[in-house]
């Protein structure tokens, strides 16, 4: 399987919060059953802009990017198709359409999110890395 990785999710982890764990988890098992986690390039713009916009401080904000790095088998690049594409989206949120086109042009099987709402319109199933787990196990 290749794993579209939202921004959200990477924050999860990277800022430690309500769902660490979980992601954490979520990595390991991915590593284990030898899954492709990609994440966007976008993503990892937008992992920076948060990081930096609360930690105040540019050489830490690339040090926790590079950890985001090292957590990801592949970044896609999002294609300038994709976006002329996302703007003319049926999909309210630029972003998440452009993480949806991206995914599908990169061949992702799914896309592991925490605001699955912002997915209903997702030509691929969505999960959230607790729900991805829970596949893995069974």
């Amino acid at each position: 399987m290749r794993l579209l990785v939202d921004t959200n999710v990477l924050l999860e982890l990277l800022l430690k919060r309500e769902h660490f764990e979980n992601v954490f988890n979520f990595f390991y098992q991915a590593n284990i059953h030898k899954e492709q986690t990609c994440a966007t390039a976008m993503s990892f713009r937008d992992i920076g802009y948060v990081l930096n916009k609360q930690l105040h401080d540019p050489k830490k904000t690339r040090l926790i990017q590079l950890q985001a790095y090292e957590m990801i088998s592949k970044v896609i690049n999002t294609s300038a198709d994709a976006a002329i594409e996302s703007i003319y989206s049926d999909v309210n949120d630029y972003e998440d359409s452009l993480q949806m086109i991206a995914a599908e042009e990169a061949m992702c099987t799914a896309i592991i999110t925490y605001n699955k709402k912002d997915f209903e319109k997702s030509k691929l199933p969505v999960y959230t890395p607790e729900e991805m787990c829970e596949i893995w196990s069974k």
